[in-house]
């Protein structure tokens, strides 16, 4: 028999329909997948808020996700992912900002599959990239990005002192332009202090000189006379061209000694150089980035990096795999966004020119910085040890010991001490 279609019949099939929308609605947004990220907050706001914020509304409009990110300062990183891994829950990606996949072993997931994509499609990673993201043949960690460490020079200080500064300046050389300078009231400024700088500045010296502290395998190994020669030469490089100053520094302190005038020569991120040019003109227009200079072994760049890892217990983890695949094929934007300060891992994106270094003639010659980079713990990997010697400042205490007068001998011997503490 037929059925009679009465106008309360239409109406009433009309709110059932409607009904049933709104709880298809709603069960649509709770079954959502969100994917959240901890994440650390980049020295250049824009990179966050113009870049990264973009790239990921972009990933979840294609993925059909949410995706949210929690930006925290440098010192509050550890302890939130700390926090993630004690209750087991929170996000499902974190950035590891200066360490390794090494120092949290137990929390990640095996990422191997990303890495190995990513190295044939781009090119591989640039060397000792997997010293910072494999353990045990396991790939841990995305190599993502790393700030690079040249050195700020102020050229009109230089040429006014009768000091040069070239491509094949070494570090002896620069006690004898140091001394000249700062004599003439413009000292060097390498910090021998507490602070995340110190260690970037430091250690490529100390390997410049063949002072290792760890094997290739990354066991704990002191190669005592280059230690011996790298703890001299710190001596000389702080009596003769700088002052007390440094034992003190933090990591804004060498920037505002460029900046203020009173500096000719730091080791820092373009962030110096960048800011110059907006708070002092003056001293911007005399201010160069320049290489590093070669120690006794060659020459040899710092580096602190970033990568990315997926806690084990993410709810997310192909999700996860897909978004860390596809940030890192997107390097060449943030390195954009980052107005030149990300430097990409895998070499496709180390072809010339690069975004905004390729553009400025002042910054062009750090298209080539992978070329003498090493990573903490090198010759071996960014073992949990490399990072907490990193971490406890083993390296710029044991400058700043000698520094103040300490035996050499008994400097190394307590650094050696409290690595081997660890």
């Amino acid at each position: 028999m037929a059925r009679r279609l009465t106008r309360r019949t239409l109406l009433k099939a009309g709110l059932t329909a409607g009904a049933a929308t709104i709880l298809s609605r709603r069960a649509s947004a709770q079954s959502e997948t969100t994917l959240k990220i901890v994440q650390w907050k980049h020295f250049v706001p824009d990179y966050d808020k113009k870049y990264f914020d973009t790239f990921t509304k972009d990933f979840g409009a294609k993925h059909n996700c949410k995706v949210e990110v929690d930006y925290v300062a440098t010192a509050d990183l550890p302890t939130a992912i700390a926090g993630d891994i004690s209750r087991g829950g929170g996000h499902d990606i974190f950035h590891l900002n200066g360490v390794g996949a090494w120092l949290y072993d137990n929390a990640l997931v095996d990422v191997t599959d990303v890495a190995d994509r990513l190295a044939k499609e781009f090119g591989g990673f640039i060397p000792h990239s997997e010293s910072i993201g494999k353990v045990k043949d396991k790939w841990l960690a995305i190599p993502y990005w790393y700030i690079s460490f040249p050195m700020i020079i102020n050229r009109g200080y230089f040429n006014k002192v009768g000091a040069e500064y070239t491509d094949k300046t070494t570090w002896h050389d620069l006690l004898g332009a140091g001394t000249k300078l700062k004599a003439a009231g413009f000292p060097f400024g390498i910090p021998y202090s507490q602070t995340p700088d110190s260690n970037d500045n430091l250690f490529p010296l100390m390997v410049a000189y063949g002072a290792y502290m760890f094997d290739k395998d990354g066991k704990i190994s002191f190669k005592r006379k280059e230690i011996t020669e790298s703890l001299q030469f710190g001596k000389e490089l702080f009596d003769r061209t700088m002052t007390d100053e440094v034992l003190s520094w933090d990591d804004s302190s060498n920037n505002r000694f460029i900046i203020s005038g009173k500096g000719s020569m730091i080791c820092n991120p373009i962030s110096a150089y960048r800011t110059a040019a907006k708070d002092n003109p003056d001293v911007y227009q005399n201010l160069e980035v320049v290489k590093t200079p070669v120690g006794p072994k060659g020459r040899v760049n710092g580096a602190r990096t970033m990568s990315y890892g997926i806690y084990n217990f993410s709810k997310n983890q192909d999700l996860a795999r897909t978004f860390l695949y596809e940030m890192v094929a997107d390097s060449l934007k943030g390195m954009e966004g980052s107005t030149g300060y990300n430097h990409p891992f895998l070499k496709a994106f180390t072809k010339k020119p690069q975004p905004v270094l390729g553009n400025e003639p002042k910054l062009q010659l750090l298209q080539d910085y992978q070329d003498d980079l090493v990573f903490i713990g090198y010759p071996g990997p960014m073992t949990k040890t490399a990072t907490a010697m990193y971490a406890k400042f083993i390296i710029p205490t044991m400058f700043a010991e000698v520094a103040k007068g300490k035996p050499i001998r008994a400097a190394m011997d307590d650094a050696e001490k409290k690595l081997r503490a660890i």
